[in-house]
């Protein structure tokens, strides 16, 4: 699929994610499910659906929300509207690539669109997902230090996709740290790799690139530095609607099961989607495929959950907070492949 001059291969990713979530839920529900899992779907309360539904959008437009306030912080404002056609877009890419950082391109592709310069587009995608980071882990610890019960009750299964979490986590951490501390030691390293890279693929015009690239990585920098001095209040705002649009998204797991009549502990279901958001945003595989659909079984397993419902949950739980986005963000994606005749848009590129 080719987008913006830029060439995004979305079938393979696509296939993965597909085949591992579907995949893991139809194991799930075959080893969990009998005559009484299908009579209690059934039965499930239509209201409850409802409700899921506008829990998940209301947690799309609050993600839109807080990337138009990054990118007003900026000088560069954009409506709601493309903000949240950014974020969704950014769901379905990150549905087709490792782990669910993997949407950035496309979401800077939308905001360029719309006049935002390339480097502040990417300074306000990278600061949000900072900030998605900053609240997914800061509320997996609280929730792992305040309910030791919770934590014990997780087992050796749970701690080892924790743990593989944390290391991804780190990583991250380490690459974003030296982006802003080693800046010139992260041009010179990036400068020769392009450059070493586009000498073997014959691309022409490398030094005007490698140039315009490197000037790039100049522009973000100083837009970050803006983010950490004058506009600290555009930060702290962002950072408390991704919050706020977190805590929505978790609630859907308790709308879903009151829907399905399984009693649960709200005390404990709750938090623990905090600690499934966590595993599901650094898992290696796309959207945490596979990983996403066993951790949840795994988690309300221990907590006591009605084990014939489970399948059924995971598959619904899915959905709202993740398959309805990628299909979503589809669409998207698919309206901005410029039709035969009509030409591309080029990103603004300062």
């Amino acid at each position: 699929m080719r987008v913006g001059g830029r060439t995004f291969r979305v079938g393979p990713g696509l296939a993965v994610f597909l085949a591992l979530s579907v995949a893991s839920a139809l194991v799930i529900i075959f080893l969990t499910a009998d005559p009484g899992t299908w009579t209690g779907l059934a039965r499930m309360r239509p209201e409850f659906i409802a409700l899921a539904c506008g829990l998940m959008v209301t947690q799309w437009c609050l993600n839109g929300l807080r990337f138009k306030i990054l990118v007003d912080a900026l000088g560069d404002g954009v409506s709601i509207v493309t903000s949240l056609k950014a974020f969704m877009t950014n769901i379905f890419l990150g549905a087709v690539t490792p782990s669910q950082t993997g949407g950035g391109p496309m979401q800077i592709y939308v905001l360029s669109r719309a006049g935002v310069p390339v480097s502040k587009a990417f300074a306000a995608c990278l600061t949000g997902a900072v900030l998605t980071v900053v609240c997914l882990v800061s509320s997996a610890l609280a929730v792992l230090v305040s309910s030791p019960g919770l934590r014990s009750d997780f087992g050796p299964r749970m701690t080892g996709v924790l743990l593989a979490a944390v290391v991804v986590f780190g990583v991250l951490v380490v690459v974003f740290v030296l982006s802003l501390t080693r800046t010139p030691a992260l041009k010179r390293v990036a400068g020769r790799a392009l450059l070493a890279a586009m000498r073997g693929l014959g691309i022409e015009k490398r030094i005007g690139f490698t140039k315009r690239f490197l000037g790039g990585i100049d522009r973000y920098r100083a837009s970050m530095a803006m983010f950490a001095g004058s506009k600290k209040s555009s930060v702290l705002g962002a950072l408390l609607v991704t919050a706020v649009a977190i805590g929505v998204n978790a609630l859907i797991a308790p709308v879903l099961l009151s829907g399905l009549d399984i009693d649960y502990d709200l005390s404990t279901i709750y938090p623990a989607q905090f600690i499934l958001f966590f595993i599901a945003y650094f898992g290696p595989t796309p959207s945490a495929g596979g990983i996403a659909e066993f951790s949840n079984y795994w988690i309300l397993t221990t907590l006591g959950i009605r084990p014939n419902m489970l399948g059924v949950y995971t598959l619904l739980w899915r959905f709202f907070t993740i398959f309805a986005g990628v299909t979503v963000g589809g669409f998207i994606v698919l309206s901005l492949i410029p039709r035969r005749g009509r030409p591309c848009e080029k990103p603004r590129a300062s």
